[in-house]
């Protein structure tokens, strides 16, 4: 699309009322003659209105429409003329460019210049013309280069005269001006977005209820007001009304001919494909909606649809944009495992019924593929889609936009977007009252227009009403994209104001608008409870609102703004400020005072507290408001819109909605308490004060912003749930490193202590596919930590963190990243942001400073789970704690006989250390890492930087074909013998590496522990590579045949594996924090392999594991390593934790159930249990072992508490151990403790 070139200023594009305008710019609208002016009104008479007879009968329709415009502003209805003659003064002519002799008459006469309108989608001219034709002084000619363009330069004009889009929709009065004027020139547009559509859905009990009684149903009648408030705001395309049992096309037949007559481009939602409803399907009984079954019918259904399609007059086709593609039935996934194979050859199959039925090759249709939830997933996996189809990407059905393009920007057919402004479905149904806010729109869409999705934008706006005003928005901003600037954005609740209700109040009413927007986007009214938000505290004498009384403040603020206004209107404009403005306050206002009182009520009346009597009166008053409330909307206008708001809110236990408004439990208690007494005592406040030791920052309210490459952190106001955000602009533009310095610094006064650094951002998605959105941040000089956003949207169970963390991000509007910087000096500090990847939004940074001071556990954080408290709540935190400090004591401080970590002579890197492994007088890459991981998991720096020091010193090769590796033996001395690698100390080496980056940041040389770890996980993937080949019989330590570890990267030792050494919880990790894609794919992989390799190698009765096994699970027969030995204890440990920490591997927890009912069996009722077995479970011996116990107790992560209770007590039970065998048991006890209290996390 060519951009605009007469449009100069966002008013203008968007078509302000006249009176607004400053009468200079060509062909704007003034009350008064601008000198040689058309004028449209004067002394109250309208100007002709001309329409040629044989137009096309979209320009005879808005030729209609416009001449009822022109005379509710005038008074009086103008003269729709056959010629110019019959005009006799000021005259409109409206017409298409090609197919009108006027047009040519003029243009050969040289009075106008129209060539180079020829081929613009949907462009108009808006043309004074002097002394066009005898007895016509001026006339305003509207052109279109096609025939929607003459329809939208005719309504564009009715806008700028006053006559409102919503005029019919939300009763916008028309104010009547005794004389309107057009300023002499020409003025040109186009659209930026060339589909700009909306979808009518989820349309019951509210929309249906209503069209059935006003209507008789949604048919032509219904539909004709919805095609105009269509074509009024701009917009030519739409999804109509789908829900069960409404079907547009065979509902009425008159729908399609009234669409197409109008100039409306029709499609269907994105799983009814072909110009079918979906209800369709169900009438005809075709049987199973499935492809695989059932083919020929359904492409006999689908021809159907493109019959109809070509139901003009000629045999030619309705203006449509058809769906292709196919979802399963009733808008759900298709069968489990869908191969892309089967949709392309859907779609093959759909172009050619499309090909035979209209007798010109498929892309000549123009045609949409929706890639829409799973469908998405398909694509991303290489789904091959012809190049004139339209890919239409979507969002999270919450306005997070889940994928843009990245590559093939030039396809024929372009991409688009669907966005969601009401939804059905998880976390839970909004479809109410507006609670979108434009600003969050903006980010998005103009992300969208950056990325190159221009072809079509389509919005699901589920009744339409209440969402007038965030559907103006976004059929405005789909017109003029590159309009709707910053500054753009920022003008648009008043200036939408100023057209809908005039100048006068427009500030105000526009921040109501926003102000409205923001509270109700903050946290969607279905998901409102008397949970959602923390009370205050409550004495004898006070009752503190807390963060609920903060926002019930808030909407009573805004209650009085609404009242304040109201009263300065003209009597014809309430109805319209109600439905517009005033009701969505109210209802929201009183929903927030319904669930403070029932929080109140509950927590007064477990108290004993007779003030729960008050608060359940005001519960009760509330909720027979919110039934007042609505009947007030059905009583507006006449009782124009009696139904509308029957959409249930109040009572939701589920995602999905209630049969009917259900009044919140409430409780009584005896004794009587005085209702203004307690109204006296609640203290609710619109502001809060953080809690001591915490600073909170607006992001807007940065100190600097460094421009780089051309781009800018910015602020954005309003937009989030504060005084606004900020985002690096513009967008759209690729990832950048810390080195180019796209920065943004805040500088703050601290107290001297430990800081944890919170970013709150909007939720956002990833939407290059690349495993999250980055950015880094940092303290003064200190390394930058890079932090990473990645939510990943469900429309099922959230079983996965990131899916986890999608839904809190949704239902709060708001998602966490965190960061620590520990021994911040007391004085000014500079804490900065480093833009890595677009599409991050900044909300605010919260600041919490604690006491510096010796750490002796990770303290637990979101999504660590204690097993240990959750099985036994009596044992507190204080006392896990203790004997954390007791094992760290003993086995990294302890005396002869205790520990394990024995100090070495210093390097030139610093102190080093080793971890000794008892009973064979040798240090071990195994026990060198656990020692790592231990420390970094009790915040131990020093100590972990020791012993790495010792490690990569003594234990790494430094050059020859090994280099990169560990050596897995050494003595305490050194490493003078030549042993070999293997394969689980490098692991647990770069995963601890990871982990230290991540808890501490990075320091220089040895110590930049990311650039270690890369290296090294780099190394133990491409060995190979490095060495040209396998030299001396070095192979990479993960089979590059079978994308598994090896036991030993050396000769015919990497021709199996370890189950112990799977390690899919780690290699999560490596696959969101390595440095190149190619090698985070690979993890991904990888740790996908490993996850099923379990099952191949875990006894099918039992759950032993082997020692050593193949590749393809076997037990590797090799001097009793066949077995359940030692290594073996640790791999129930390795599958377990994965499921913890990722929640991708859900079988798993058979398999932890299948182990522990074996052990169970092997010493029931807490009895000791044998240690080694063969795998089918023959005791090898009879005593218990201690490390043993500890695998098995983080075996319980997985399985029901009955089960798993009594292996948590028995590693409960044990205290740190002592003697020869303390190396192994004392390692494992130690970490499986860690595990099972929730203090083992992925840092």
């Amino acid at each position: 699309m060519r951009f605009k070139t007469w449009v100069v200023s966002l008013g203008l594009a968007l078509g302000l009322n006249g009176a607004l305008q400053a009468c200079e710019t060509p062909v704007s609208v003034c009350d008064h003659d601008p000198g040689r002016g058309l004028a449209l009104v004067a002394g109250g008479r309208p100007a002709a209105v001309l329409v040629e007879a044989g137009a096309d009968p979209a320009l005879r329709h808005v030729g209609r429409s416009f001449a009822g415009d022109l005379g509710r502003v005038a008074g009086q209805s103008p003269r729709e003329v056959q010629t110019p003659a019959d005009a006799a003064g000021p005259l409109v002519l409206i017409a298409q460019w090609g197919r009108s002799a006027l047009l040519d008459d003029l243009a050969r006469r040289g009075k106008l210049q129209m060539s180079d309108l020829a081929g613009r989608w949907e462009a108009y001219r808006q043309v004074v013309v002097d002394a066009p034709w005898p007895g016509v002084p001026r006339a305003l000619v509207i052109a279109g280069a096609d025939r929607r363009g003459a329809v939208f330069g005719t309504y564009d004009l009715s806008g700028r005269i006053g006559v409102s889009p919503w005029h019919w929709w939300a009763d916008v009065p028309v104010q009547r001006r005794a004389g309107v004027y057009l300023v002499p020139g020409t003025r040109d547009d186009e659209p930026g977005v060339k589909y700009r559509g909306i979808f009518i859905n989820d349309e019951a009990p509210a929309l249906s209820t209503w069209t059935q009684a006003k209507f008789g149903g949604a048919n032509a009648a219904f539909y004709a007001h919805v095609f105009e408030l269509i074509l009024r705001l701009k917009g030519n395309y739409l999804w109509p009304a789908m829900w069960a049992p409404r079907a547009f096309g065979a509902d009425d037949p008159k729908n399609l001919v009234l669409a197409d007559e109008m100039g409306v481009v029709m499609g269907t939602s994105h799983h009814e494909p072909m110009s079918r409803a979906h209800d369709e399907w169900a009438r005809m009984k075709g049987g199973a909606w499935d492809y695989t079954r059932n083919a020929q019918k359904l492409r006999e259904f689908w021809r159907g649809g493109i019959q109809r399609m070509m139901g003009r007059p000629d045999g030619s086709a309705f203006d449509t944009l058809v769906t292709v593609g196919m979802r399963g039935d009733g808008d759900e996934p298709m069968s489990e495992g869908t191969a892309t194979a089967l949709l392309e050859g859907i779609v093959r199959d759909q172009r050619q019924i499309i090909a035979d039925v209209t007798r010109q090759p498929a892309e000549r249709t123009p045609q949409m593929w929706a890639l829409y939830k799973e469908v998405q997933d398909y694509y991303d996996a290489g789904m091959q889609v012809p190049d004139d189809v339209l890919l239409l990407f979507a969002d999270d059905n919450w306005g997070q936009i889940r994928r843009l393009p990245v590559k093939d920007l030039q396809r024929r057919g372009g991409y688009g977007v669907y966005y969601h402004f009401d939804y059905v479905g998880g976390p839970r149904n909004y479809k109410w009252l507006n609670t979108n806010q434009i600003e969050k729109t903006w980010q998005q869409m103009d992300l969208a227009r950056a990325r190159g999705a221009e072809a079509l934008w389509i919005v699901n706006v589920g009744d339409i009403k209440p969402m007038e005003f965030p559907i103006s928005f976004f059929l405005d901003m789909a017109w003029a994209p590159r309009a709707m600037t910053p500054a753009a954005l920022a003008a648009y609740p008043r200036e939408w104001a100023a057209r809908t209700f005039g100048e006068a109040q427009a500030a105000e009413i526009g921040e109501i608008l926003t102000r409205y927007s923001q509270y109700a986007a903050r946290r969607k009214p279905e998901l409102i409870d008397a949970r959602s938000f923390a009370l205050g505290r409550a004495t004898a004498e006070v009752l503190e609102g807390g963060d609920f009384g903060r926002r019930v403040a808030e909407w009573a603020a805004l209650e009085a703004r609404v009242a304040r206004v109201k009263a300065t209107l003209r009597p014809e404009q309430l109805d319209a400020f109600f439905q517009l403005v005033e009701h969505p306050v109210l209802a929201l206002a009183n929903l927030y005072r319904l669930y403070e009182a029932v929080a109140w009520n509950h927590q007064l009346a477990a108290a004993g507290d007779a003030r729960a009597n008050v608060f359940a009166d005001l519960a009760e008053a509330a909720f027979a408001r919110d039934q007042s409330i609505s009947d007030d909307y059905h009583a507006r206008a006449g009782g124009k819109w009696a139904g509308m708001m029957l959409q249930t809110h109040i009572g939701y236990t589920s995602w999905q909605q209630p049969d009917r408004n259900l009044m919140p439990a409430v409780r009584r208690v005896p004794g009587a308490s005085d209702a203004a007494v307690v109204e006296r005592q609640l203290q609710q406040a619109p502001v809060l004060s953080p809690p001591a030791g915490t600073t909170v920052i607006e992001a807007t309210a940065f100190s600097r912003a460094q421009a780089a490459q051309g781009l800018r952190w910015t602020a954005v106001p309003n937009l989030g749930q504060h005084a606004g955000a900020v985002v690096a602009l513009p967008q759209g533009r690729p990832p950048t490193t810390v080195a180019e310095g796209v920065t943004l610094d805040y500088d703050v006064d601290l107290p001297a202590g430990d800081l944890k650094l919170q970013l709150h951002l909007l939720p956002t998605l990833d939407t290059r596919n690349a495993g999250g959105l980055r950015l880094a941040v940092s303290l003064d000089d200190r390394p930058p930590q890079e932090l990473k956003l990645h939510l990943l949207p469900t429309p099922g169970a959230e079983t996965r963190p990131e899916e986890r963390a999608w839904a809190r991000a949704v239902i709060d509007n708001n998602a966490v990243l965190a960061a620590r910087f520990d021994g911040v000096n007391a004085g000014r500090h500079t804490v900065r942001l480093w833009r890595l990847d677009d599409n991050v939004v900044l909300q605010r940074l919260v600041l919490q400073m604690q006491p510096s001071a010796p750490v002796a556990a990770a303290a637990p954080v979101a999504g660590s789970r204690n097993l240990l408290r959750e099985l036994r709540p009596e044992i507190t935190e204080a006392a896990i704690d203790a004997k954390l400090s007791r094992y760290w004591q003993s086995l990294f401080e302890g005396g002869p006989a205790q520990r394990v970590v024995y100090p070495s002579p210093a390097t030139a890197h610093g102190p080093a250390a080793y971890v000794l492994d008892v009973g064979n007088a040798d240090v071990r890459s195994e026990g060198m890492s656990y020692g790592m991981m231990i420390a970094v998991q009790m915040g131990r720096k020093a100590e972990f930087d020791a012993l790495w020091n010792w490690a990569a010193t003594h234990m790494r090769y430094a050059s020859g074909p090994r280099q990169g590796y560990f050596r897995w033996q050494c003595k305490p001395q050194g490493c003078d013998q030549d042993a070999v690698p293997a394969s689980d100390g490098e692991e647990y080496f770069a995963t601890a590496l990871l982990m230290a980056a991540s808890r501490w940041g990075n320091g220089p040389g040895l110590y930049d522990y990311n650039a270690q770890a890369q290296a090294l996980l780099s190394v133990m993937l491409h060995k190979e590579t490095m060495n040209g080949g396998v030299r001396h019989g070095v192979r990479a330590m993960f089979s590059p045949q079978h994308g598994q570890v090896v036991f030993v990267p050396i000769g015919n030792a990497a021709d199996f594996s370890d189950p112990s050494y799977h390690l899919p919880a780690f290699y999560e990790l490596w696959a969101r924090r390595a440095d190149k894609p190619e090698d985070r794919a690979r993890w991904a992989e990888i740790a996908r392999i490993s996850r099923a390799y379990f099952h191949k190698a875990a006894h099918p009765r039992t759950g032993l594991t082997p020692d050593y096994a193949e590749f393809d699970g076997r037990p590797r027969v090799h001097e009793g390593h066949e077995d359940f030995r030692y290594d073996a204890f640790r791999t129930a440990v390795n599958w377990s934790v994965d499921q913890a920490w990722w929640g991708q591997h859900p079988q798993a927890a058979e398999l932890s159930r299948r182990l522990l009912s074996f052990f169970e069996s092997q010493g029931p009722g807490g009895k000791p249990y044998p240690h080694l077995y063969t795998l089918d479970g023959r005791p090898l011996n009879d005593e218990p072992s201690k490390g043993l116990i500890a695998c098995n107790a983080v075996a319980a992560l997985l399985v029901e508490p009955a089960l798993g209770r009594r292996f948590v007590d028995d590693l409960w039970a044990l205290e740190p151990p002592t003697g020869q065998w303390r190396y192994y048991d004392g390692l494992l006890q130690f970490m499986g403790l860690l595990h099972v209290t929730g203090r083992f996390r992925a840092w």
